[in-house]
């Protein structure tokens, strides 16, 4: 279970991350939104992993590549705005939650929709 103390980090990293890529990030490679959904930081605050999705034109597999090439400059920005005595290094990870929640939906829709009981009163008749 974390603590307390890791929860408040964890949300305060996430908005200032998602600030940081927001305003001062400037990649022009990059042609997409991009959303920090969670962080996880380990309890000696030495890694923090920052869940990432994206929407746009940049595959969401070379949006990852250019944060972790800008990951020093991030967390560079990180420190200056966060006061931790230990700034954590920063892990970028492609969030697929959401295609995963889509992907079950889809399945109990076409579940839902095959056991219908409109079809079993149709078979009766």
């Amino acid at each position: 279970m974390k603590s307390v103390r890791i929860e408040r980090i964890n949300s305060e990293i996430q908005k200032i991350v998602s600030e940081i890529i927001d305003t001062k990030l400037r990649d022009p490679q990059i042609d997409a939104i991009i959303s920090v959904n969670q962080v996880d930081t380990t309890p000696d605050l030495a890694y923090s992993k920052v869940y990432i999705s994206s929407i746009g034109n940049t595959p969401k597999e070379e949006v990852i590549a250019r944060l972790k090439g800008a990951g020093g400059f991030i967390r560079g920005q990180l420190s200056k705005n966060i006061n931790l005595r230990k700034t954590p290094r920063l892990e970028f990870i492609l969030d697929t939650s959401e295609e995963y929640a889509s992907k079950i939906e889809n399945i109990l829709k076409t579940i839902k929709y095959s056991t219908s009981p409109d079809d079993t009163e149709n078979e009766n008749d």
